[in-house]
């Protein structure tokens, strides 16, 4: 069986590059500054970075992967004084799918003297830092992709089934009477409703089957290890534990069946979930269909699905 991941580069390669990445963060925000008249602020090291940093080759495109938190230790002074101010930064999530970031901003000391400086460097130093991050993806591929293509022999250059690629996705979401209902737990009573959604993969079903399934594919998407065999009566474990569950129903390329929730829902919840998969000439067309989401629960369900599923199906298979 030929290696779905890099046959004629129409596959998955993959590289880490999370050391690649400590040391591009350590010499590109190390020595960043603000300053702005008496005040001045500076990022003097780079403590941590953990998380993921890959690269890939999919159908001959480099494609970069990452999620990464970065704890920073900064300094801040007043010029023409001995008024200075240290503490570090933390920022959750440097992603490939965010233009956006939190800084979370600790100082040493909290006096009322001590408070310019702080408030300085949320508003002028932490746009510095965002702009090294706008040039990391492509930092990261010119670095590290020149020498990932894999040449093709001539006779396997030509596509075989391949890893699915989502186009945009069309959703198609109600909510019927009979998806409405009541659940009593031993310590609360909550309304629930179902959600129904779609969206067509160009790939077989098969493939899809697959990657909704198998742990390697789904630890590609997922960014995280996978917990659980896909089997009926198997129980799962996705995203470090925040999405869990136990299949039902599995019919390959055709049917997925499974218990789920959310590790915030009420405790020993579970929806149902049917999903499927029905071949097109050209694509696979996913129907979803879940019952019992807490109805509090309703839209951050439906958004997660979008982002946490077929977006990133999309984003890390190209």
């Amino acid at each position: 069986m030929a290696d779905w991941r890099n046959v004629g580069n129409w596959h998955w390669k993959e590289r880490n590059c999370l050391e690649w990445a400590k040391k591009y963060f350590d010499d590109k925000l190390v020595g960043t500054t603000a300053t702005v008249g008496d005040l001045s602020a500076e990022v003097t090291s780079v403590d941590s970075v953990t998380g993921d940093v890959d690269l890939n080759i999919r159908k001959g495109r480099l494609i970069a992967i990452y999620d990464v938190e970065i704890k920073l230790s900064w300094t801040a002074a007043r010029k023409g004084s001995e008024e200075t101010l240290s503490g570090t930064i933390t920022i959750p999530e440097v992603a490939h799918d965010t233009d956006s970031y939190v800084y979370d901003i600790s100082a040493s000391k909290s006096t009322k003297d001590a408070l310019p400086l702080k408030d300085f460097v949320r508003q002028r130093l932490t746009p510095e830092i965002s702009k090294k991050f706008e040039v990391f993806t492509e930092d990261l591929k010119q670095a590290n992709g020149t020498d990932m293509y894999i040449p093709g022999d001539g006779s396997n250059d030509a596509p075989v089934a391949s890893a699915p690629v989502a186009s945009a996705p069309r959703q198609e979401r109600s909510v019927a009477d009979s998806d409405v209902g009541v659940v009593k737990t031993a310590s609360t009573t909550f309304s629930t409703v179902g959600i129904t959604q779609s969206a067509e993969f160009v790939c077989s079903a098969s493939d899809l089957f697959a990657t909704l399934t198998d742990p390697g594919r789904v630890a590609i998407w997922t960014r995280a290890p996978v917990d659980g065999k896909p089997a009926e009566g198997e129980t799962f474990r996705l995203f470090s534990g925040h999405i869990e569950g136990k299949y039902t129903k599995l019919v390959p390329g055709k049917t997925i069946e499974q218990t789920w929730r959310v590790a915030t829902w009420p405790a020993g919840h579970y929806s149902t979930v049917k999903m499927q998969l029905e071949q097109l000439s050209s694509s696979t067309k996913l129907s979803l269909k879940q019952t019992g989401v807490p109805f509090n629960e309703e839209d951050a369900t439906k958004a997660n699905w979008d982002r946490y599923y077929w977006n990133s199906i999309k984003g890390t298979f190209g």
